[in-house]
């Protein structure tokens, strides 16, 4: 973007101190190329979230106090609040792709993907984008939802001191009110020859996340695939489902190459499936969280289906309302007037409507020719083939 510059360490730096400033050193710091922001960029810096934020470290970061984040924080030229920790904080991805569709709708009001309006910028799409963000019920007839991932499980070994690492393979499932039933698919690559390694995984589930593993002894071995088939009471109701994978595994090209460094790695499917009880009605609204997990999606009904419980079930969603959206957008009026001349508005007038032009182009060439045609039949002129009479004087 040539309309916006980055001044995340304007004046005094914020690390370094007063006079210190990163930026302060370039003159040309308004106008050089390599002071723009992409557009993208600033979409994400808008939309970012640095609210709740707090001065805190992972266990195990002991060199790192982790208290820089200013309790004030300095605002950006986004307006927005950066520090050099967190910047303009986590991204919100439901907020940055509707400020990033809305620029796109103003830029091509027809949606032929053609930009006609490139005088929209970040900013104009800024300030009407969240009419863009709505929440919708949605009615399913289903009795039944799911959710599917995929993942590796891998470890690690430490060849100083003999530990072993494992990957963080955690993930939630949110349990909708009315659930009394849980089916999960789990289905571990555990032998694969191309890679010489063998392992043995199973799957835990803690249902409520009270610390139990549900799963514990449910489990039922089809060929390949581990399946669960759990039951869920109210005590369930409304909560997450944390789902982890352990077990051991080995890689026998490690004995050749460096054992510290090999890695063991399992791919693996999850599939869970969620069965309701429709005799009273049941909304699904899921709650967000900053760590693993995804949507439930209505699937296939259950044995238990019967055609009384359509509606029984809705969604309640975040959702893009396009519609509503352009009713916002407000044309960009040009400072220069007419400067553009008539040359310029015939150049859009082909571009917005180039069928009708085209079609009225042939028109008036079609009623040319007739007209030409008509007034040559009325006057003929003479040809060479004509007789020519020489004048004789007597």
């Amino acid at each position: 973007a040539d309309y916006h510059r980055d001044d995340h360490d304007e004046g005094s730096s914020l690390v370094g101190g007063e006079g210190t400033a990163a930026y302060g050193q370039f003159e040309d710091w308004e106008t050089a190329n390599f002071s723009r922001v992409h557009e993208l960029e600033l979409i994400l810096e808008l939309t970012a979230q640095y609210e709740g934020m707090s001065n805190s470290c992972e266990s195990g970061n002991d060199d790192d106090a982790c208290n820089d984040i200013p309790a004030e924080c300095y605002r950006s030229s986004t307006g927005q609040c950066h520090d050099w920790r967190v910047g303009h904080g986590l991204t919100n991805t439901d907020k940055a792709v509707a400020l990033a569709r809305t620029l796109q709708l103003m830029r091509d009001q027809n949606v032929d993907g053609i930009v006609d309006h490139p005088e929209y910028t970040v900013w104009d799409a800024f300030e009407i984008y969240t009419s863009l963000m709505t929440v919708e019920t949605i009615p399913v007839d289903t009795d039944r939802v799911r959710h599917s991932w995929k993942g590796d499980w891998n470890h690690f070994n430490n060849g100083a001191s003999g530990a072993v690492y494992y990957t963080e393979d955690s993930h939630y499932v949110w349990i909708p009110n009315g659930t009394n039933n849980l089916m999960a698919y789990f289905t571990p690559t555990e032998v694969d020859l191309d890679t010489a390694q063998i392992g043995s995984l199973q799957m835990e589930i803690d249902l409520a996340e009270d610390g139990s593993n549900d799963a514990q002894g449910a489990g039922t071995r089809v060929s390949d695939t581990w399946i669960y088939d759990l039951d869920v009471g109210p005590e369930h109701w409304n909560t997450w489902a944390h789902f982890d994978i352990t077990g051991q595994a080995a890689s026998f090209l490690g004995v050749f190459e460096d054992p510290e460094f090999f890695e063991a790695s399992i791919p693996y499917t999850v599939d869970v499936a969620l069965t309701l009880d429709l005799s009273s009605p049941v909304d699904i609204t899921i709650p967000q969280r900053p760590d693993f997990y995804s949507d439930l999606d209505p699937t296939t009904p259950s044995d238990a289906w019967d055609e009384s419980y359509s509606g029984q079930l809705t969604f309640t969603r975040e959702a893009y309302n396009q519609s509503a959206l352009m009713m916002e957008i407000q044309p960009i009026i040009s400072d220069d007037g007419d400067s553009s001349g008539f040359f310029s508005d015939l150049s859009q007038l082909f571009s917005e409507h180039t069928g009708f032009v085209v079609f009225s182009m042939l028109v008036f060439l079609l009623c040319g020719l007739g007209l030409g045609f008509t007034l040559y039949k009325m006057n003929p002129v003479r040809t060479d083939k004509e007789e020519i009479l020489d004048a004789t004087l007597e």
